[in-house]
């Protein structure tokens, strides 16, 4: 097997100090303390670097795909983490949503997010941290949009929680969504699968995917850009949506 490229996670980019990994849909980013038979990212890559320490710099929920960053060494990991707090680590998605949007330029959503101890789930709140997400049009579709979201501060489940206080949750999204499976018959409404099977969903999972990072690099203060496409099931989401756009 590859090391670089698997069906879980591709190396996007590899140094002494650091790894940026674009990770697959359905892989936890760490150890979820709870029996699953759910990859995880953190055990794979320490198998696969086994002379090296792995440390995790930020996490990406399980359903969500896309660019995630690893430090190799303690200092690289202080440093990065050091970005991370202070809000330096630059970390855009691709989130496709329910409802039909129209707006020019950046929309800034500035509404604070309450943890409820114990609880997986987050909802607004004033008692909660300050959050802002930074979020721009990328597509209108009749019905839904694909948007580019920029967080500004990292909470959980930050972007989720944003777009359903929007009233534009994402697509698929199991805790804050409308649903846990997207048909292509809610786009065709006249579509028709075999009748004698059911029909399958065109995505299952969250629609939602880290597609750029950007920081500095812990060892020279440079600045790092990476990028990471679609995936196969949101490109074929995409597809599918713009064949709504109403023509002009």
């Amino acid at each position: 097997m590859d090391h670089n490229k698997n069906k879980y996670f591709e190396v996007i980019y590899e140094d002494d100090d650091l790894l940026v990994i674009n990770k697959a849909a359905g892989v936890y980013s760490i150890d979820p303390r709870h029996n699953t038979p759910d990859p995880v990212l953190t055990d794979l890559l320490e198998k696969n670097h086994k002379d090296k320490e792995i440390f995790i710099v930020h996490r990406l929920d399980r359903e969500t795909s896309g660019l995630i960053l690893f430090a190799k060494n303690q200092e690289s990991h202080r440093l990065l983490s050091q970005q991370f707090s202070e809000n330096k680590i630059e970390k855009s998605y691709y989130a496709f949503v329910d409802g039909h949007m129209d707006f020019d330029g950046v929309f800034l959503i500035d509404v604070p997010i309450f943890i409820d101890p114990g609880k997986y789930k987050v909802r607004i709140d004033s008692k909660g941290k300050s959050s802002r997400t930074k979020i721009r049009i990328v597509e209108s579709y009749t019905n839904y949009t694909m948007l580019e979201a920029k967080l500004v501060t990292g909470r959980t489940h930050q972007i989720r929680i944003h777009l359903q206080y929007l009233g534009h949750p994402l697509i698929v999204d199991k805790l804050y969504g409308n649903r846990e499976e997207f048909f292509l018959s809610e786009i065709k409404h006249k579509y028709r699968s075999n009748k004698n099977t059911d029909e399958l969903p065109l995505i299952s999972r969250q629609t939602l995917h880290s597609h750029q990072i950007k920081f500095l690099k812990p060892s020279t203060n440079e600045e790092m850009i990476f990028n990471a496409p679609l995936p196969k099931d949101l490109k074929a989401l995409r597809n599918q949506l713009s064949k709504t756009i109403k023509k002009v």
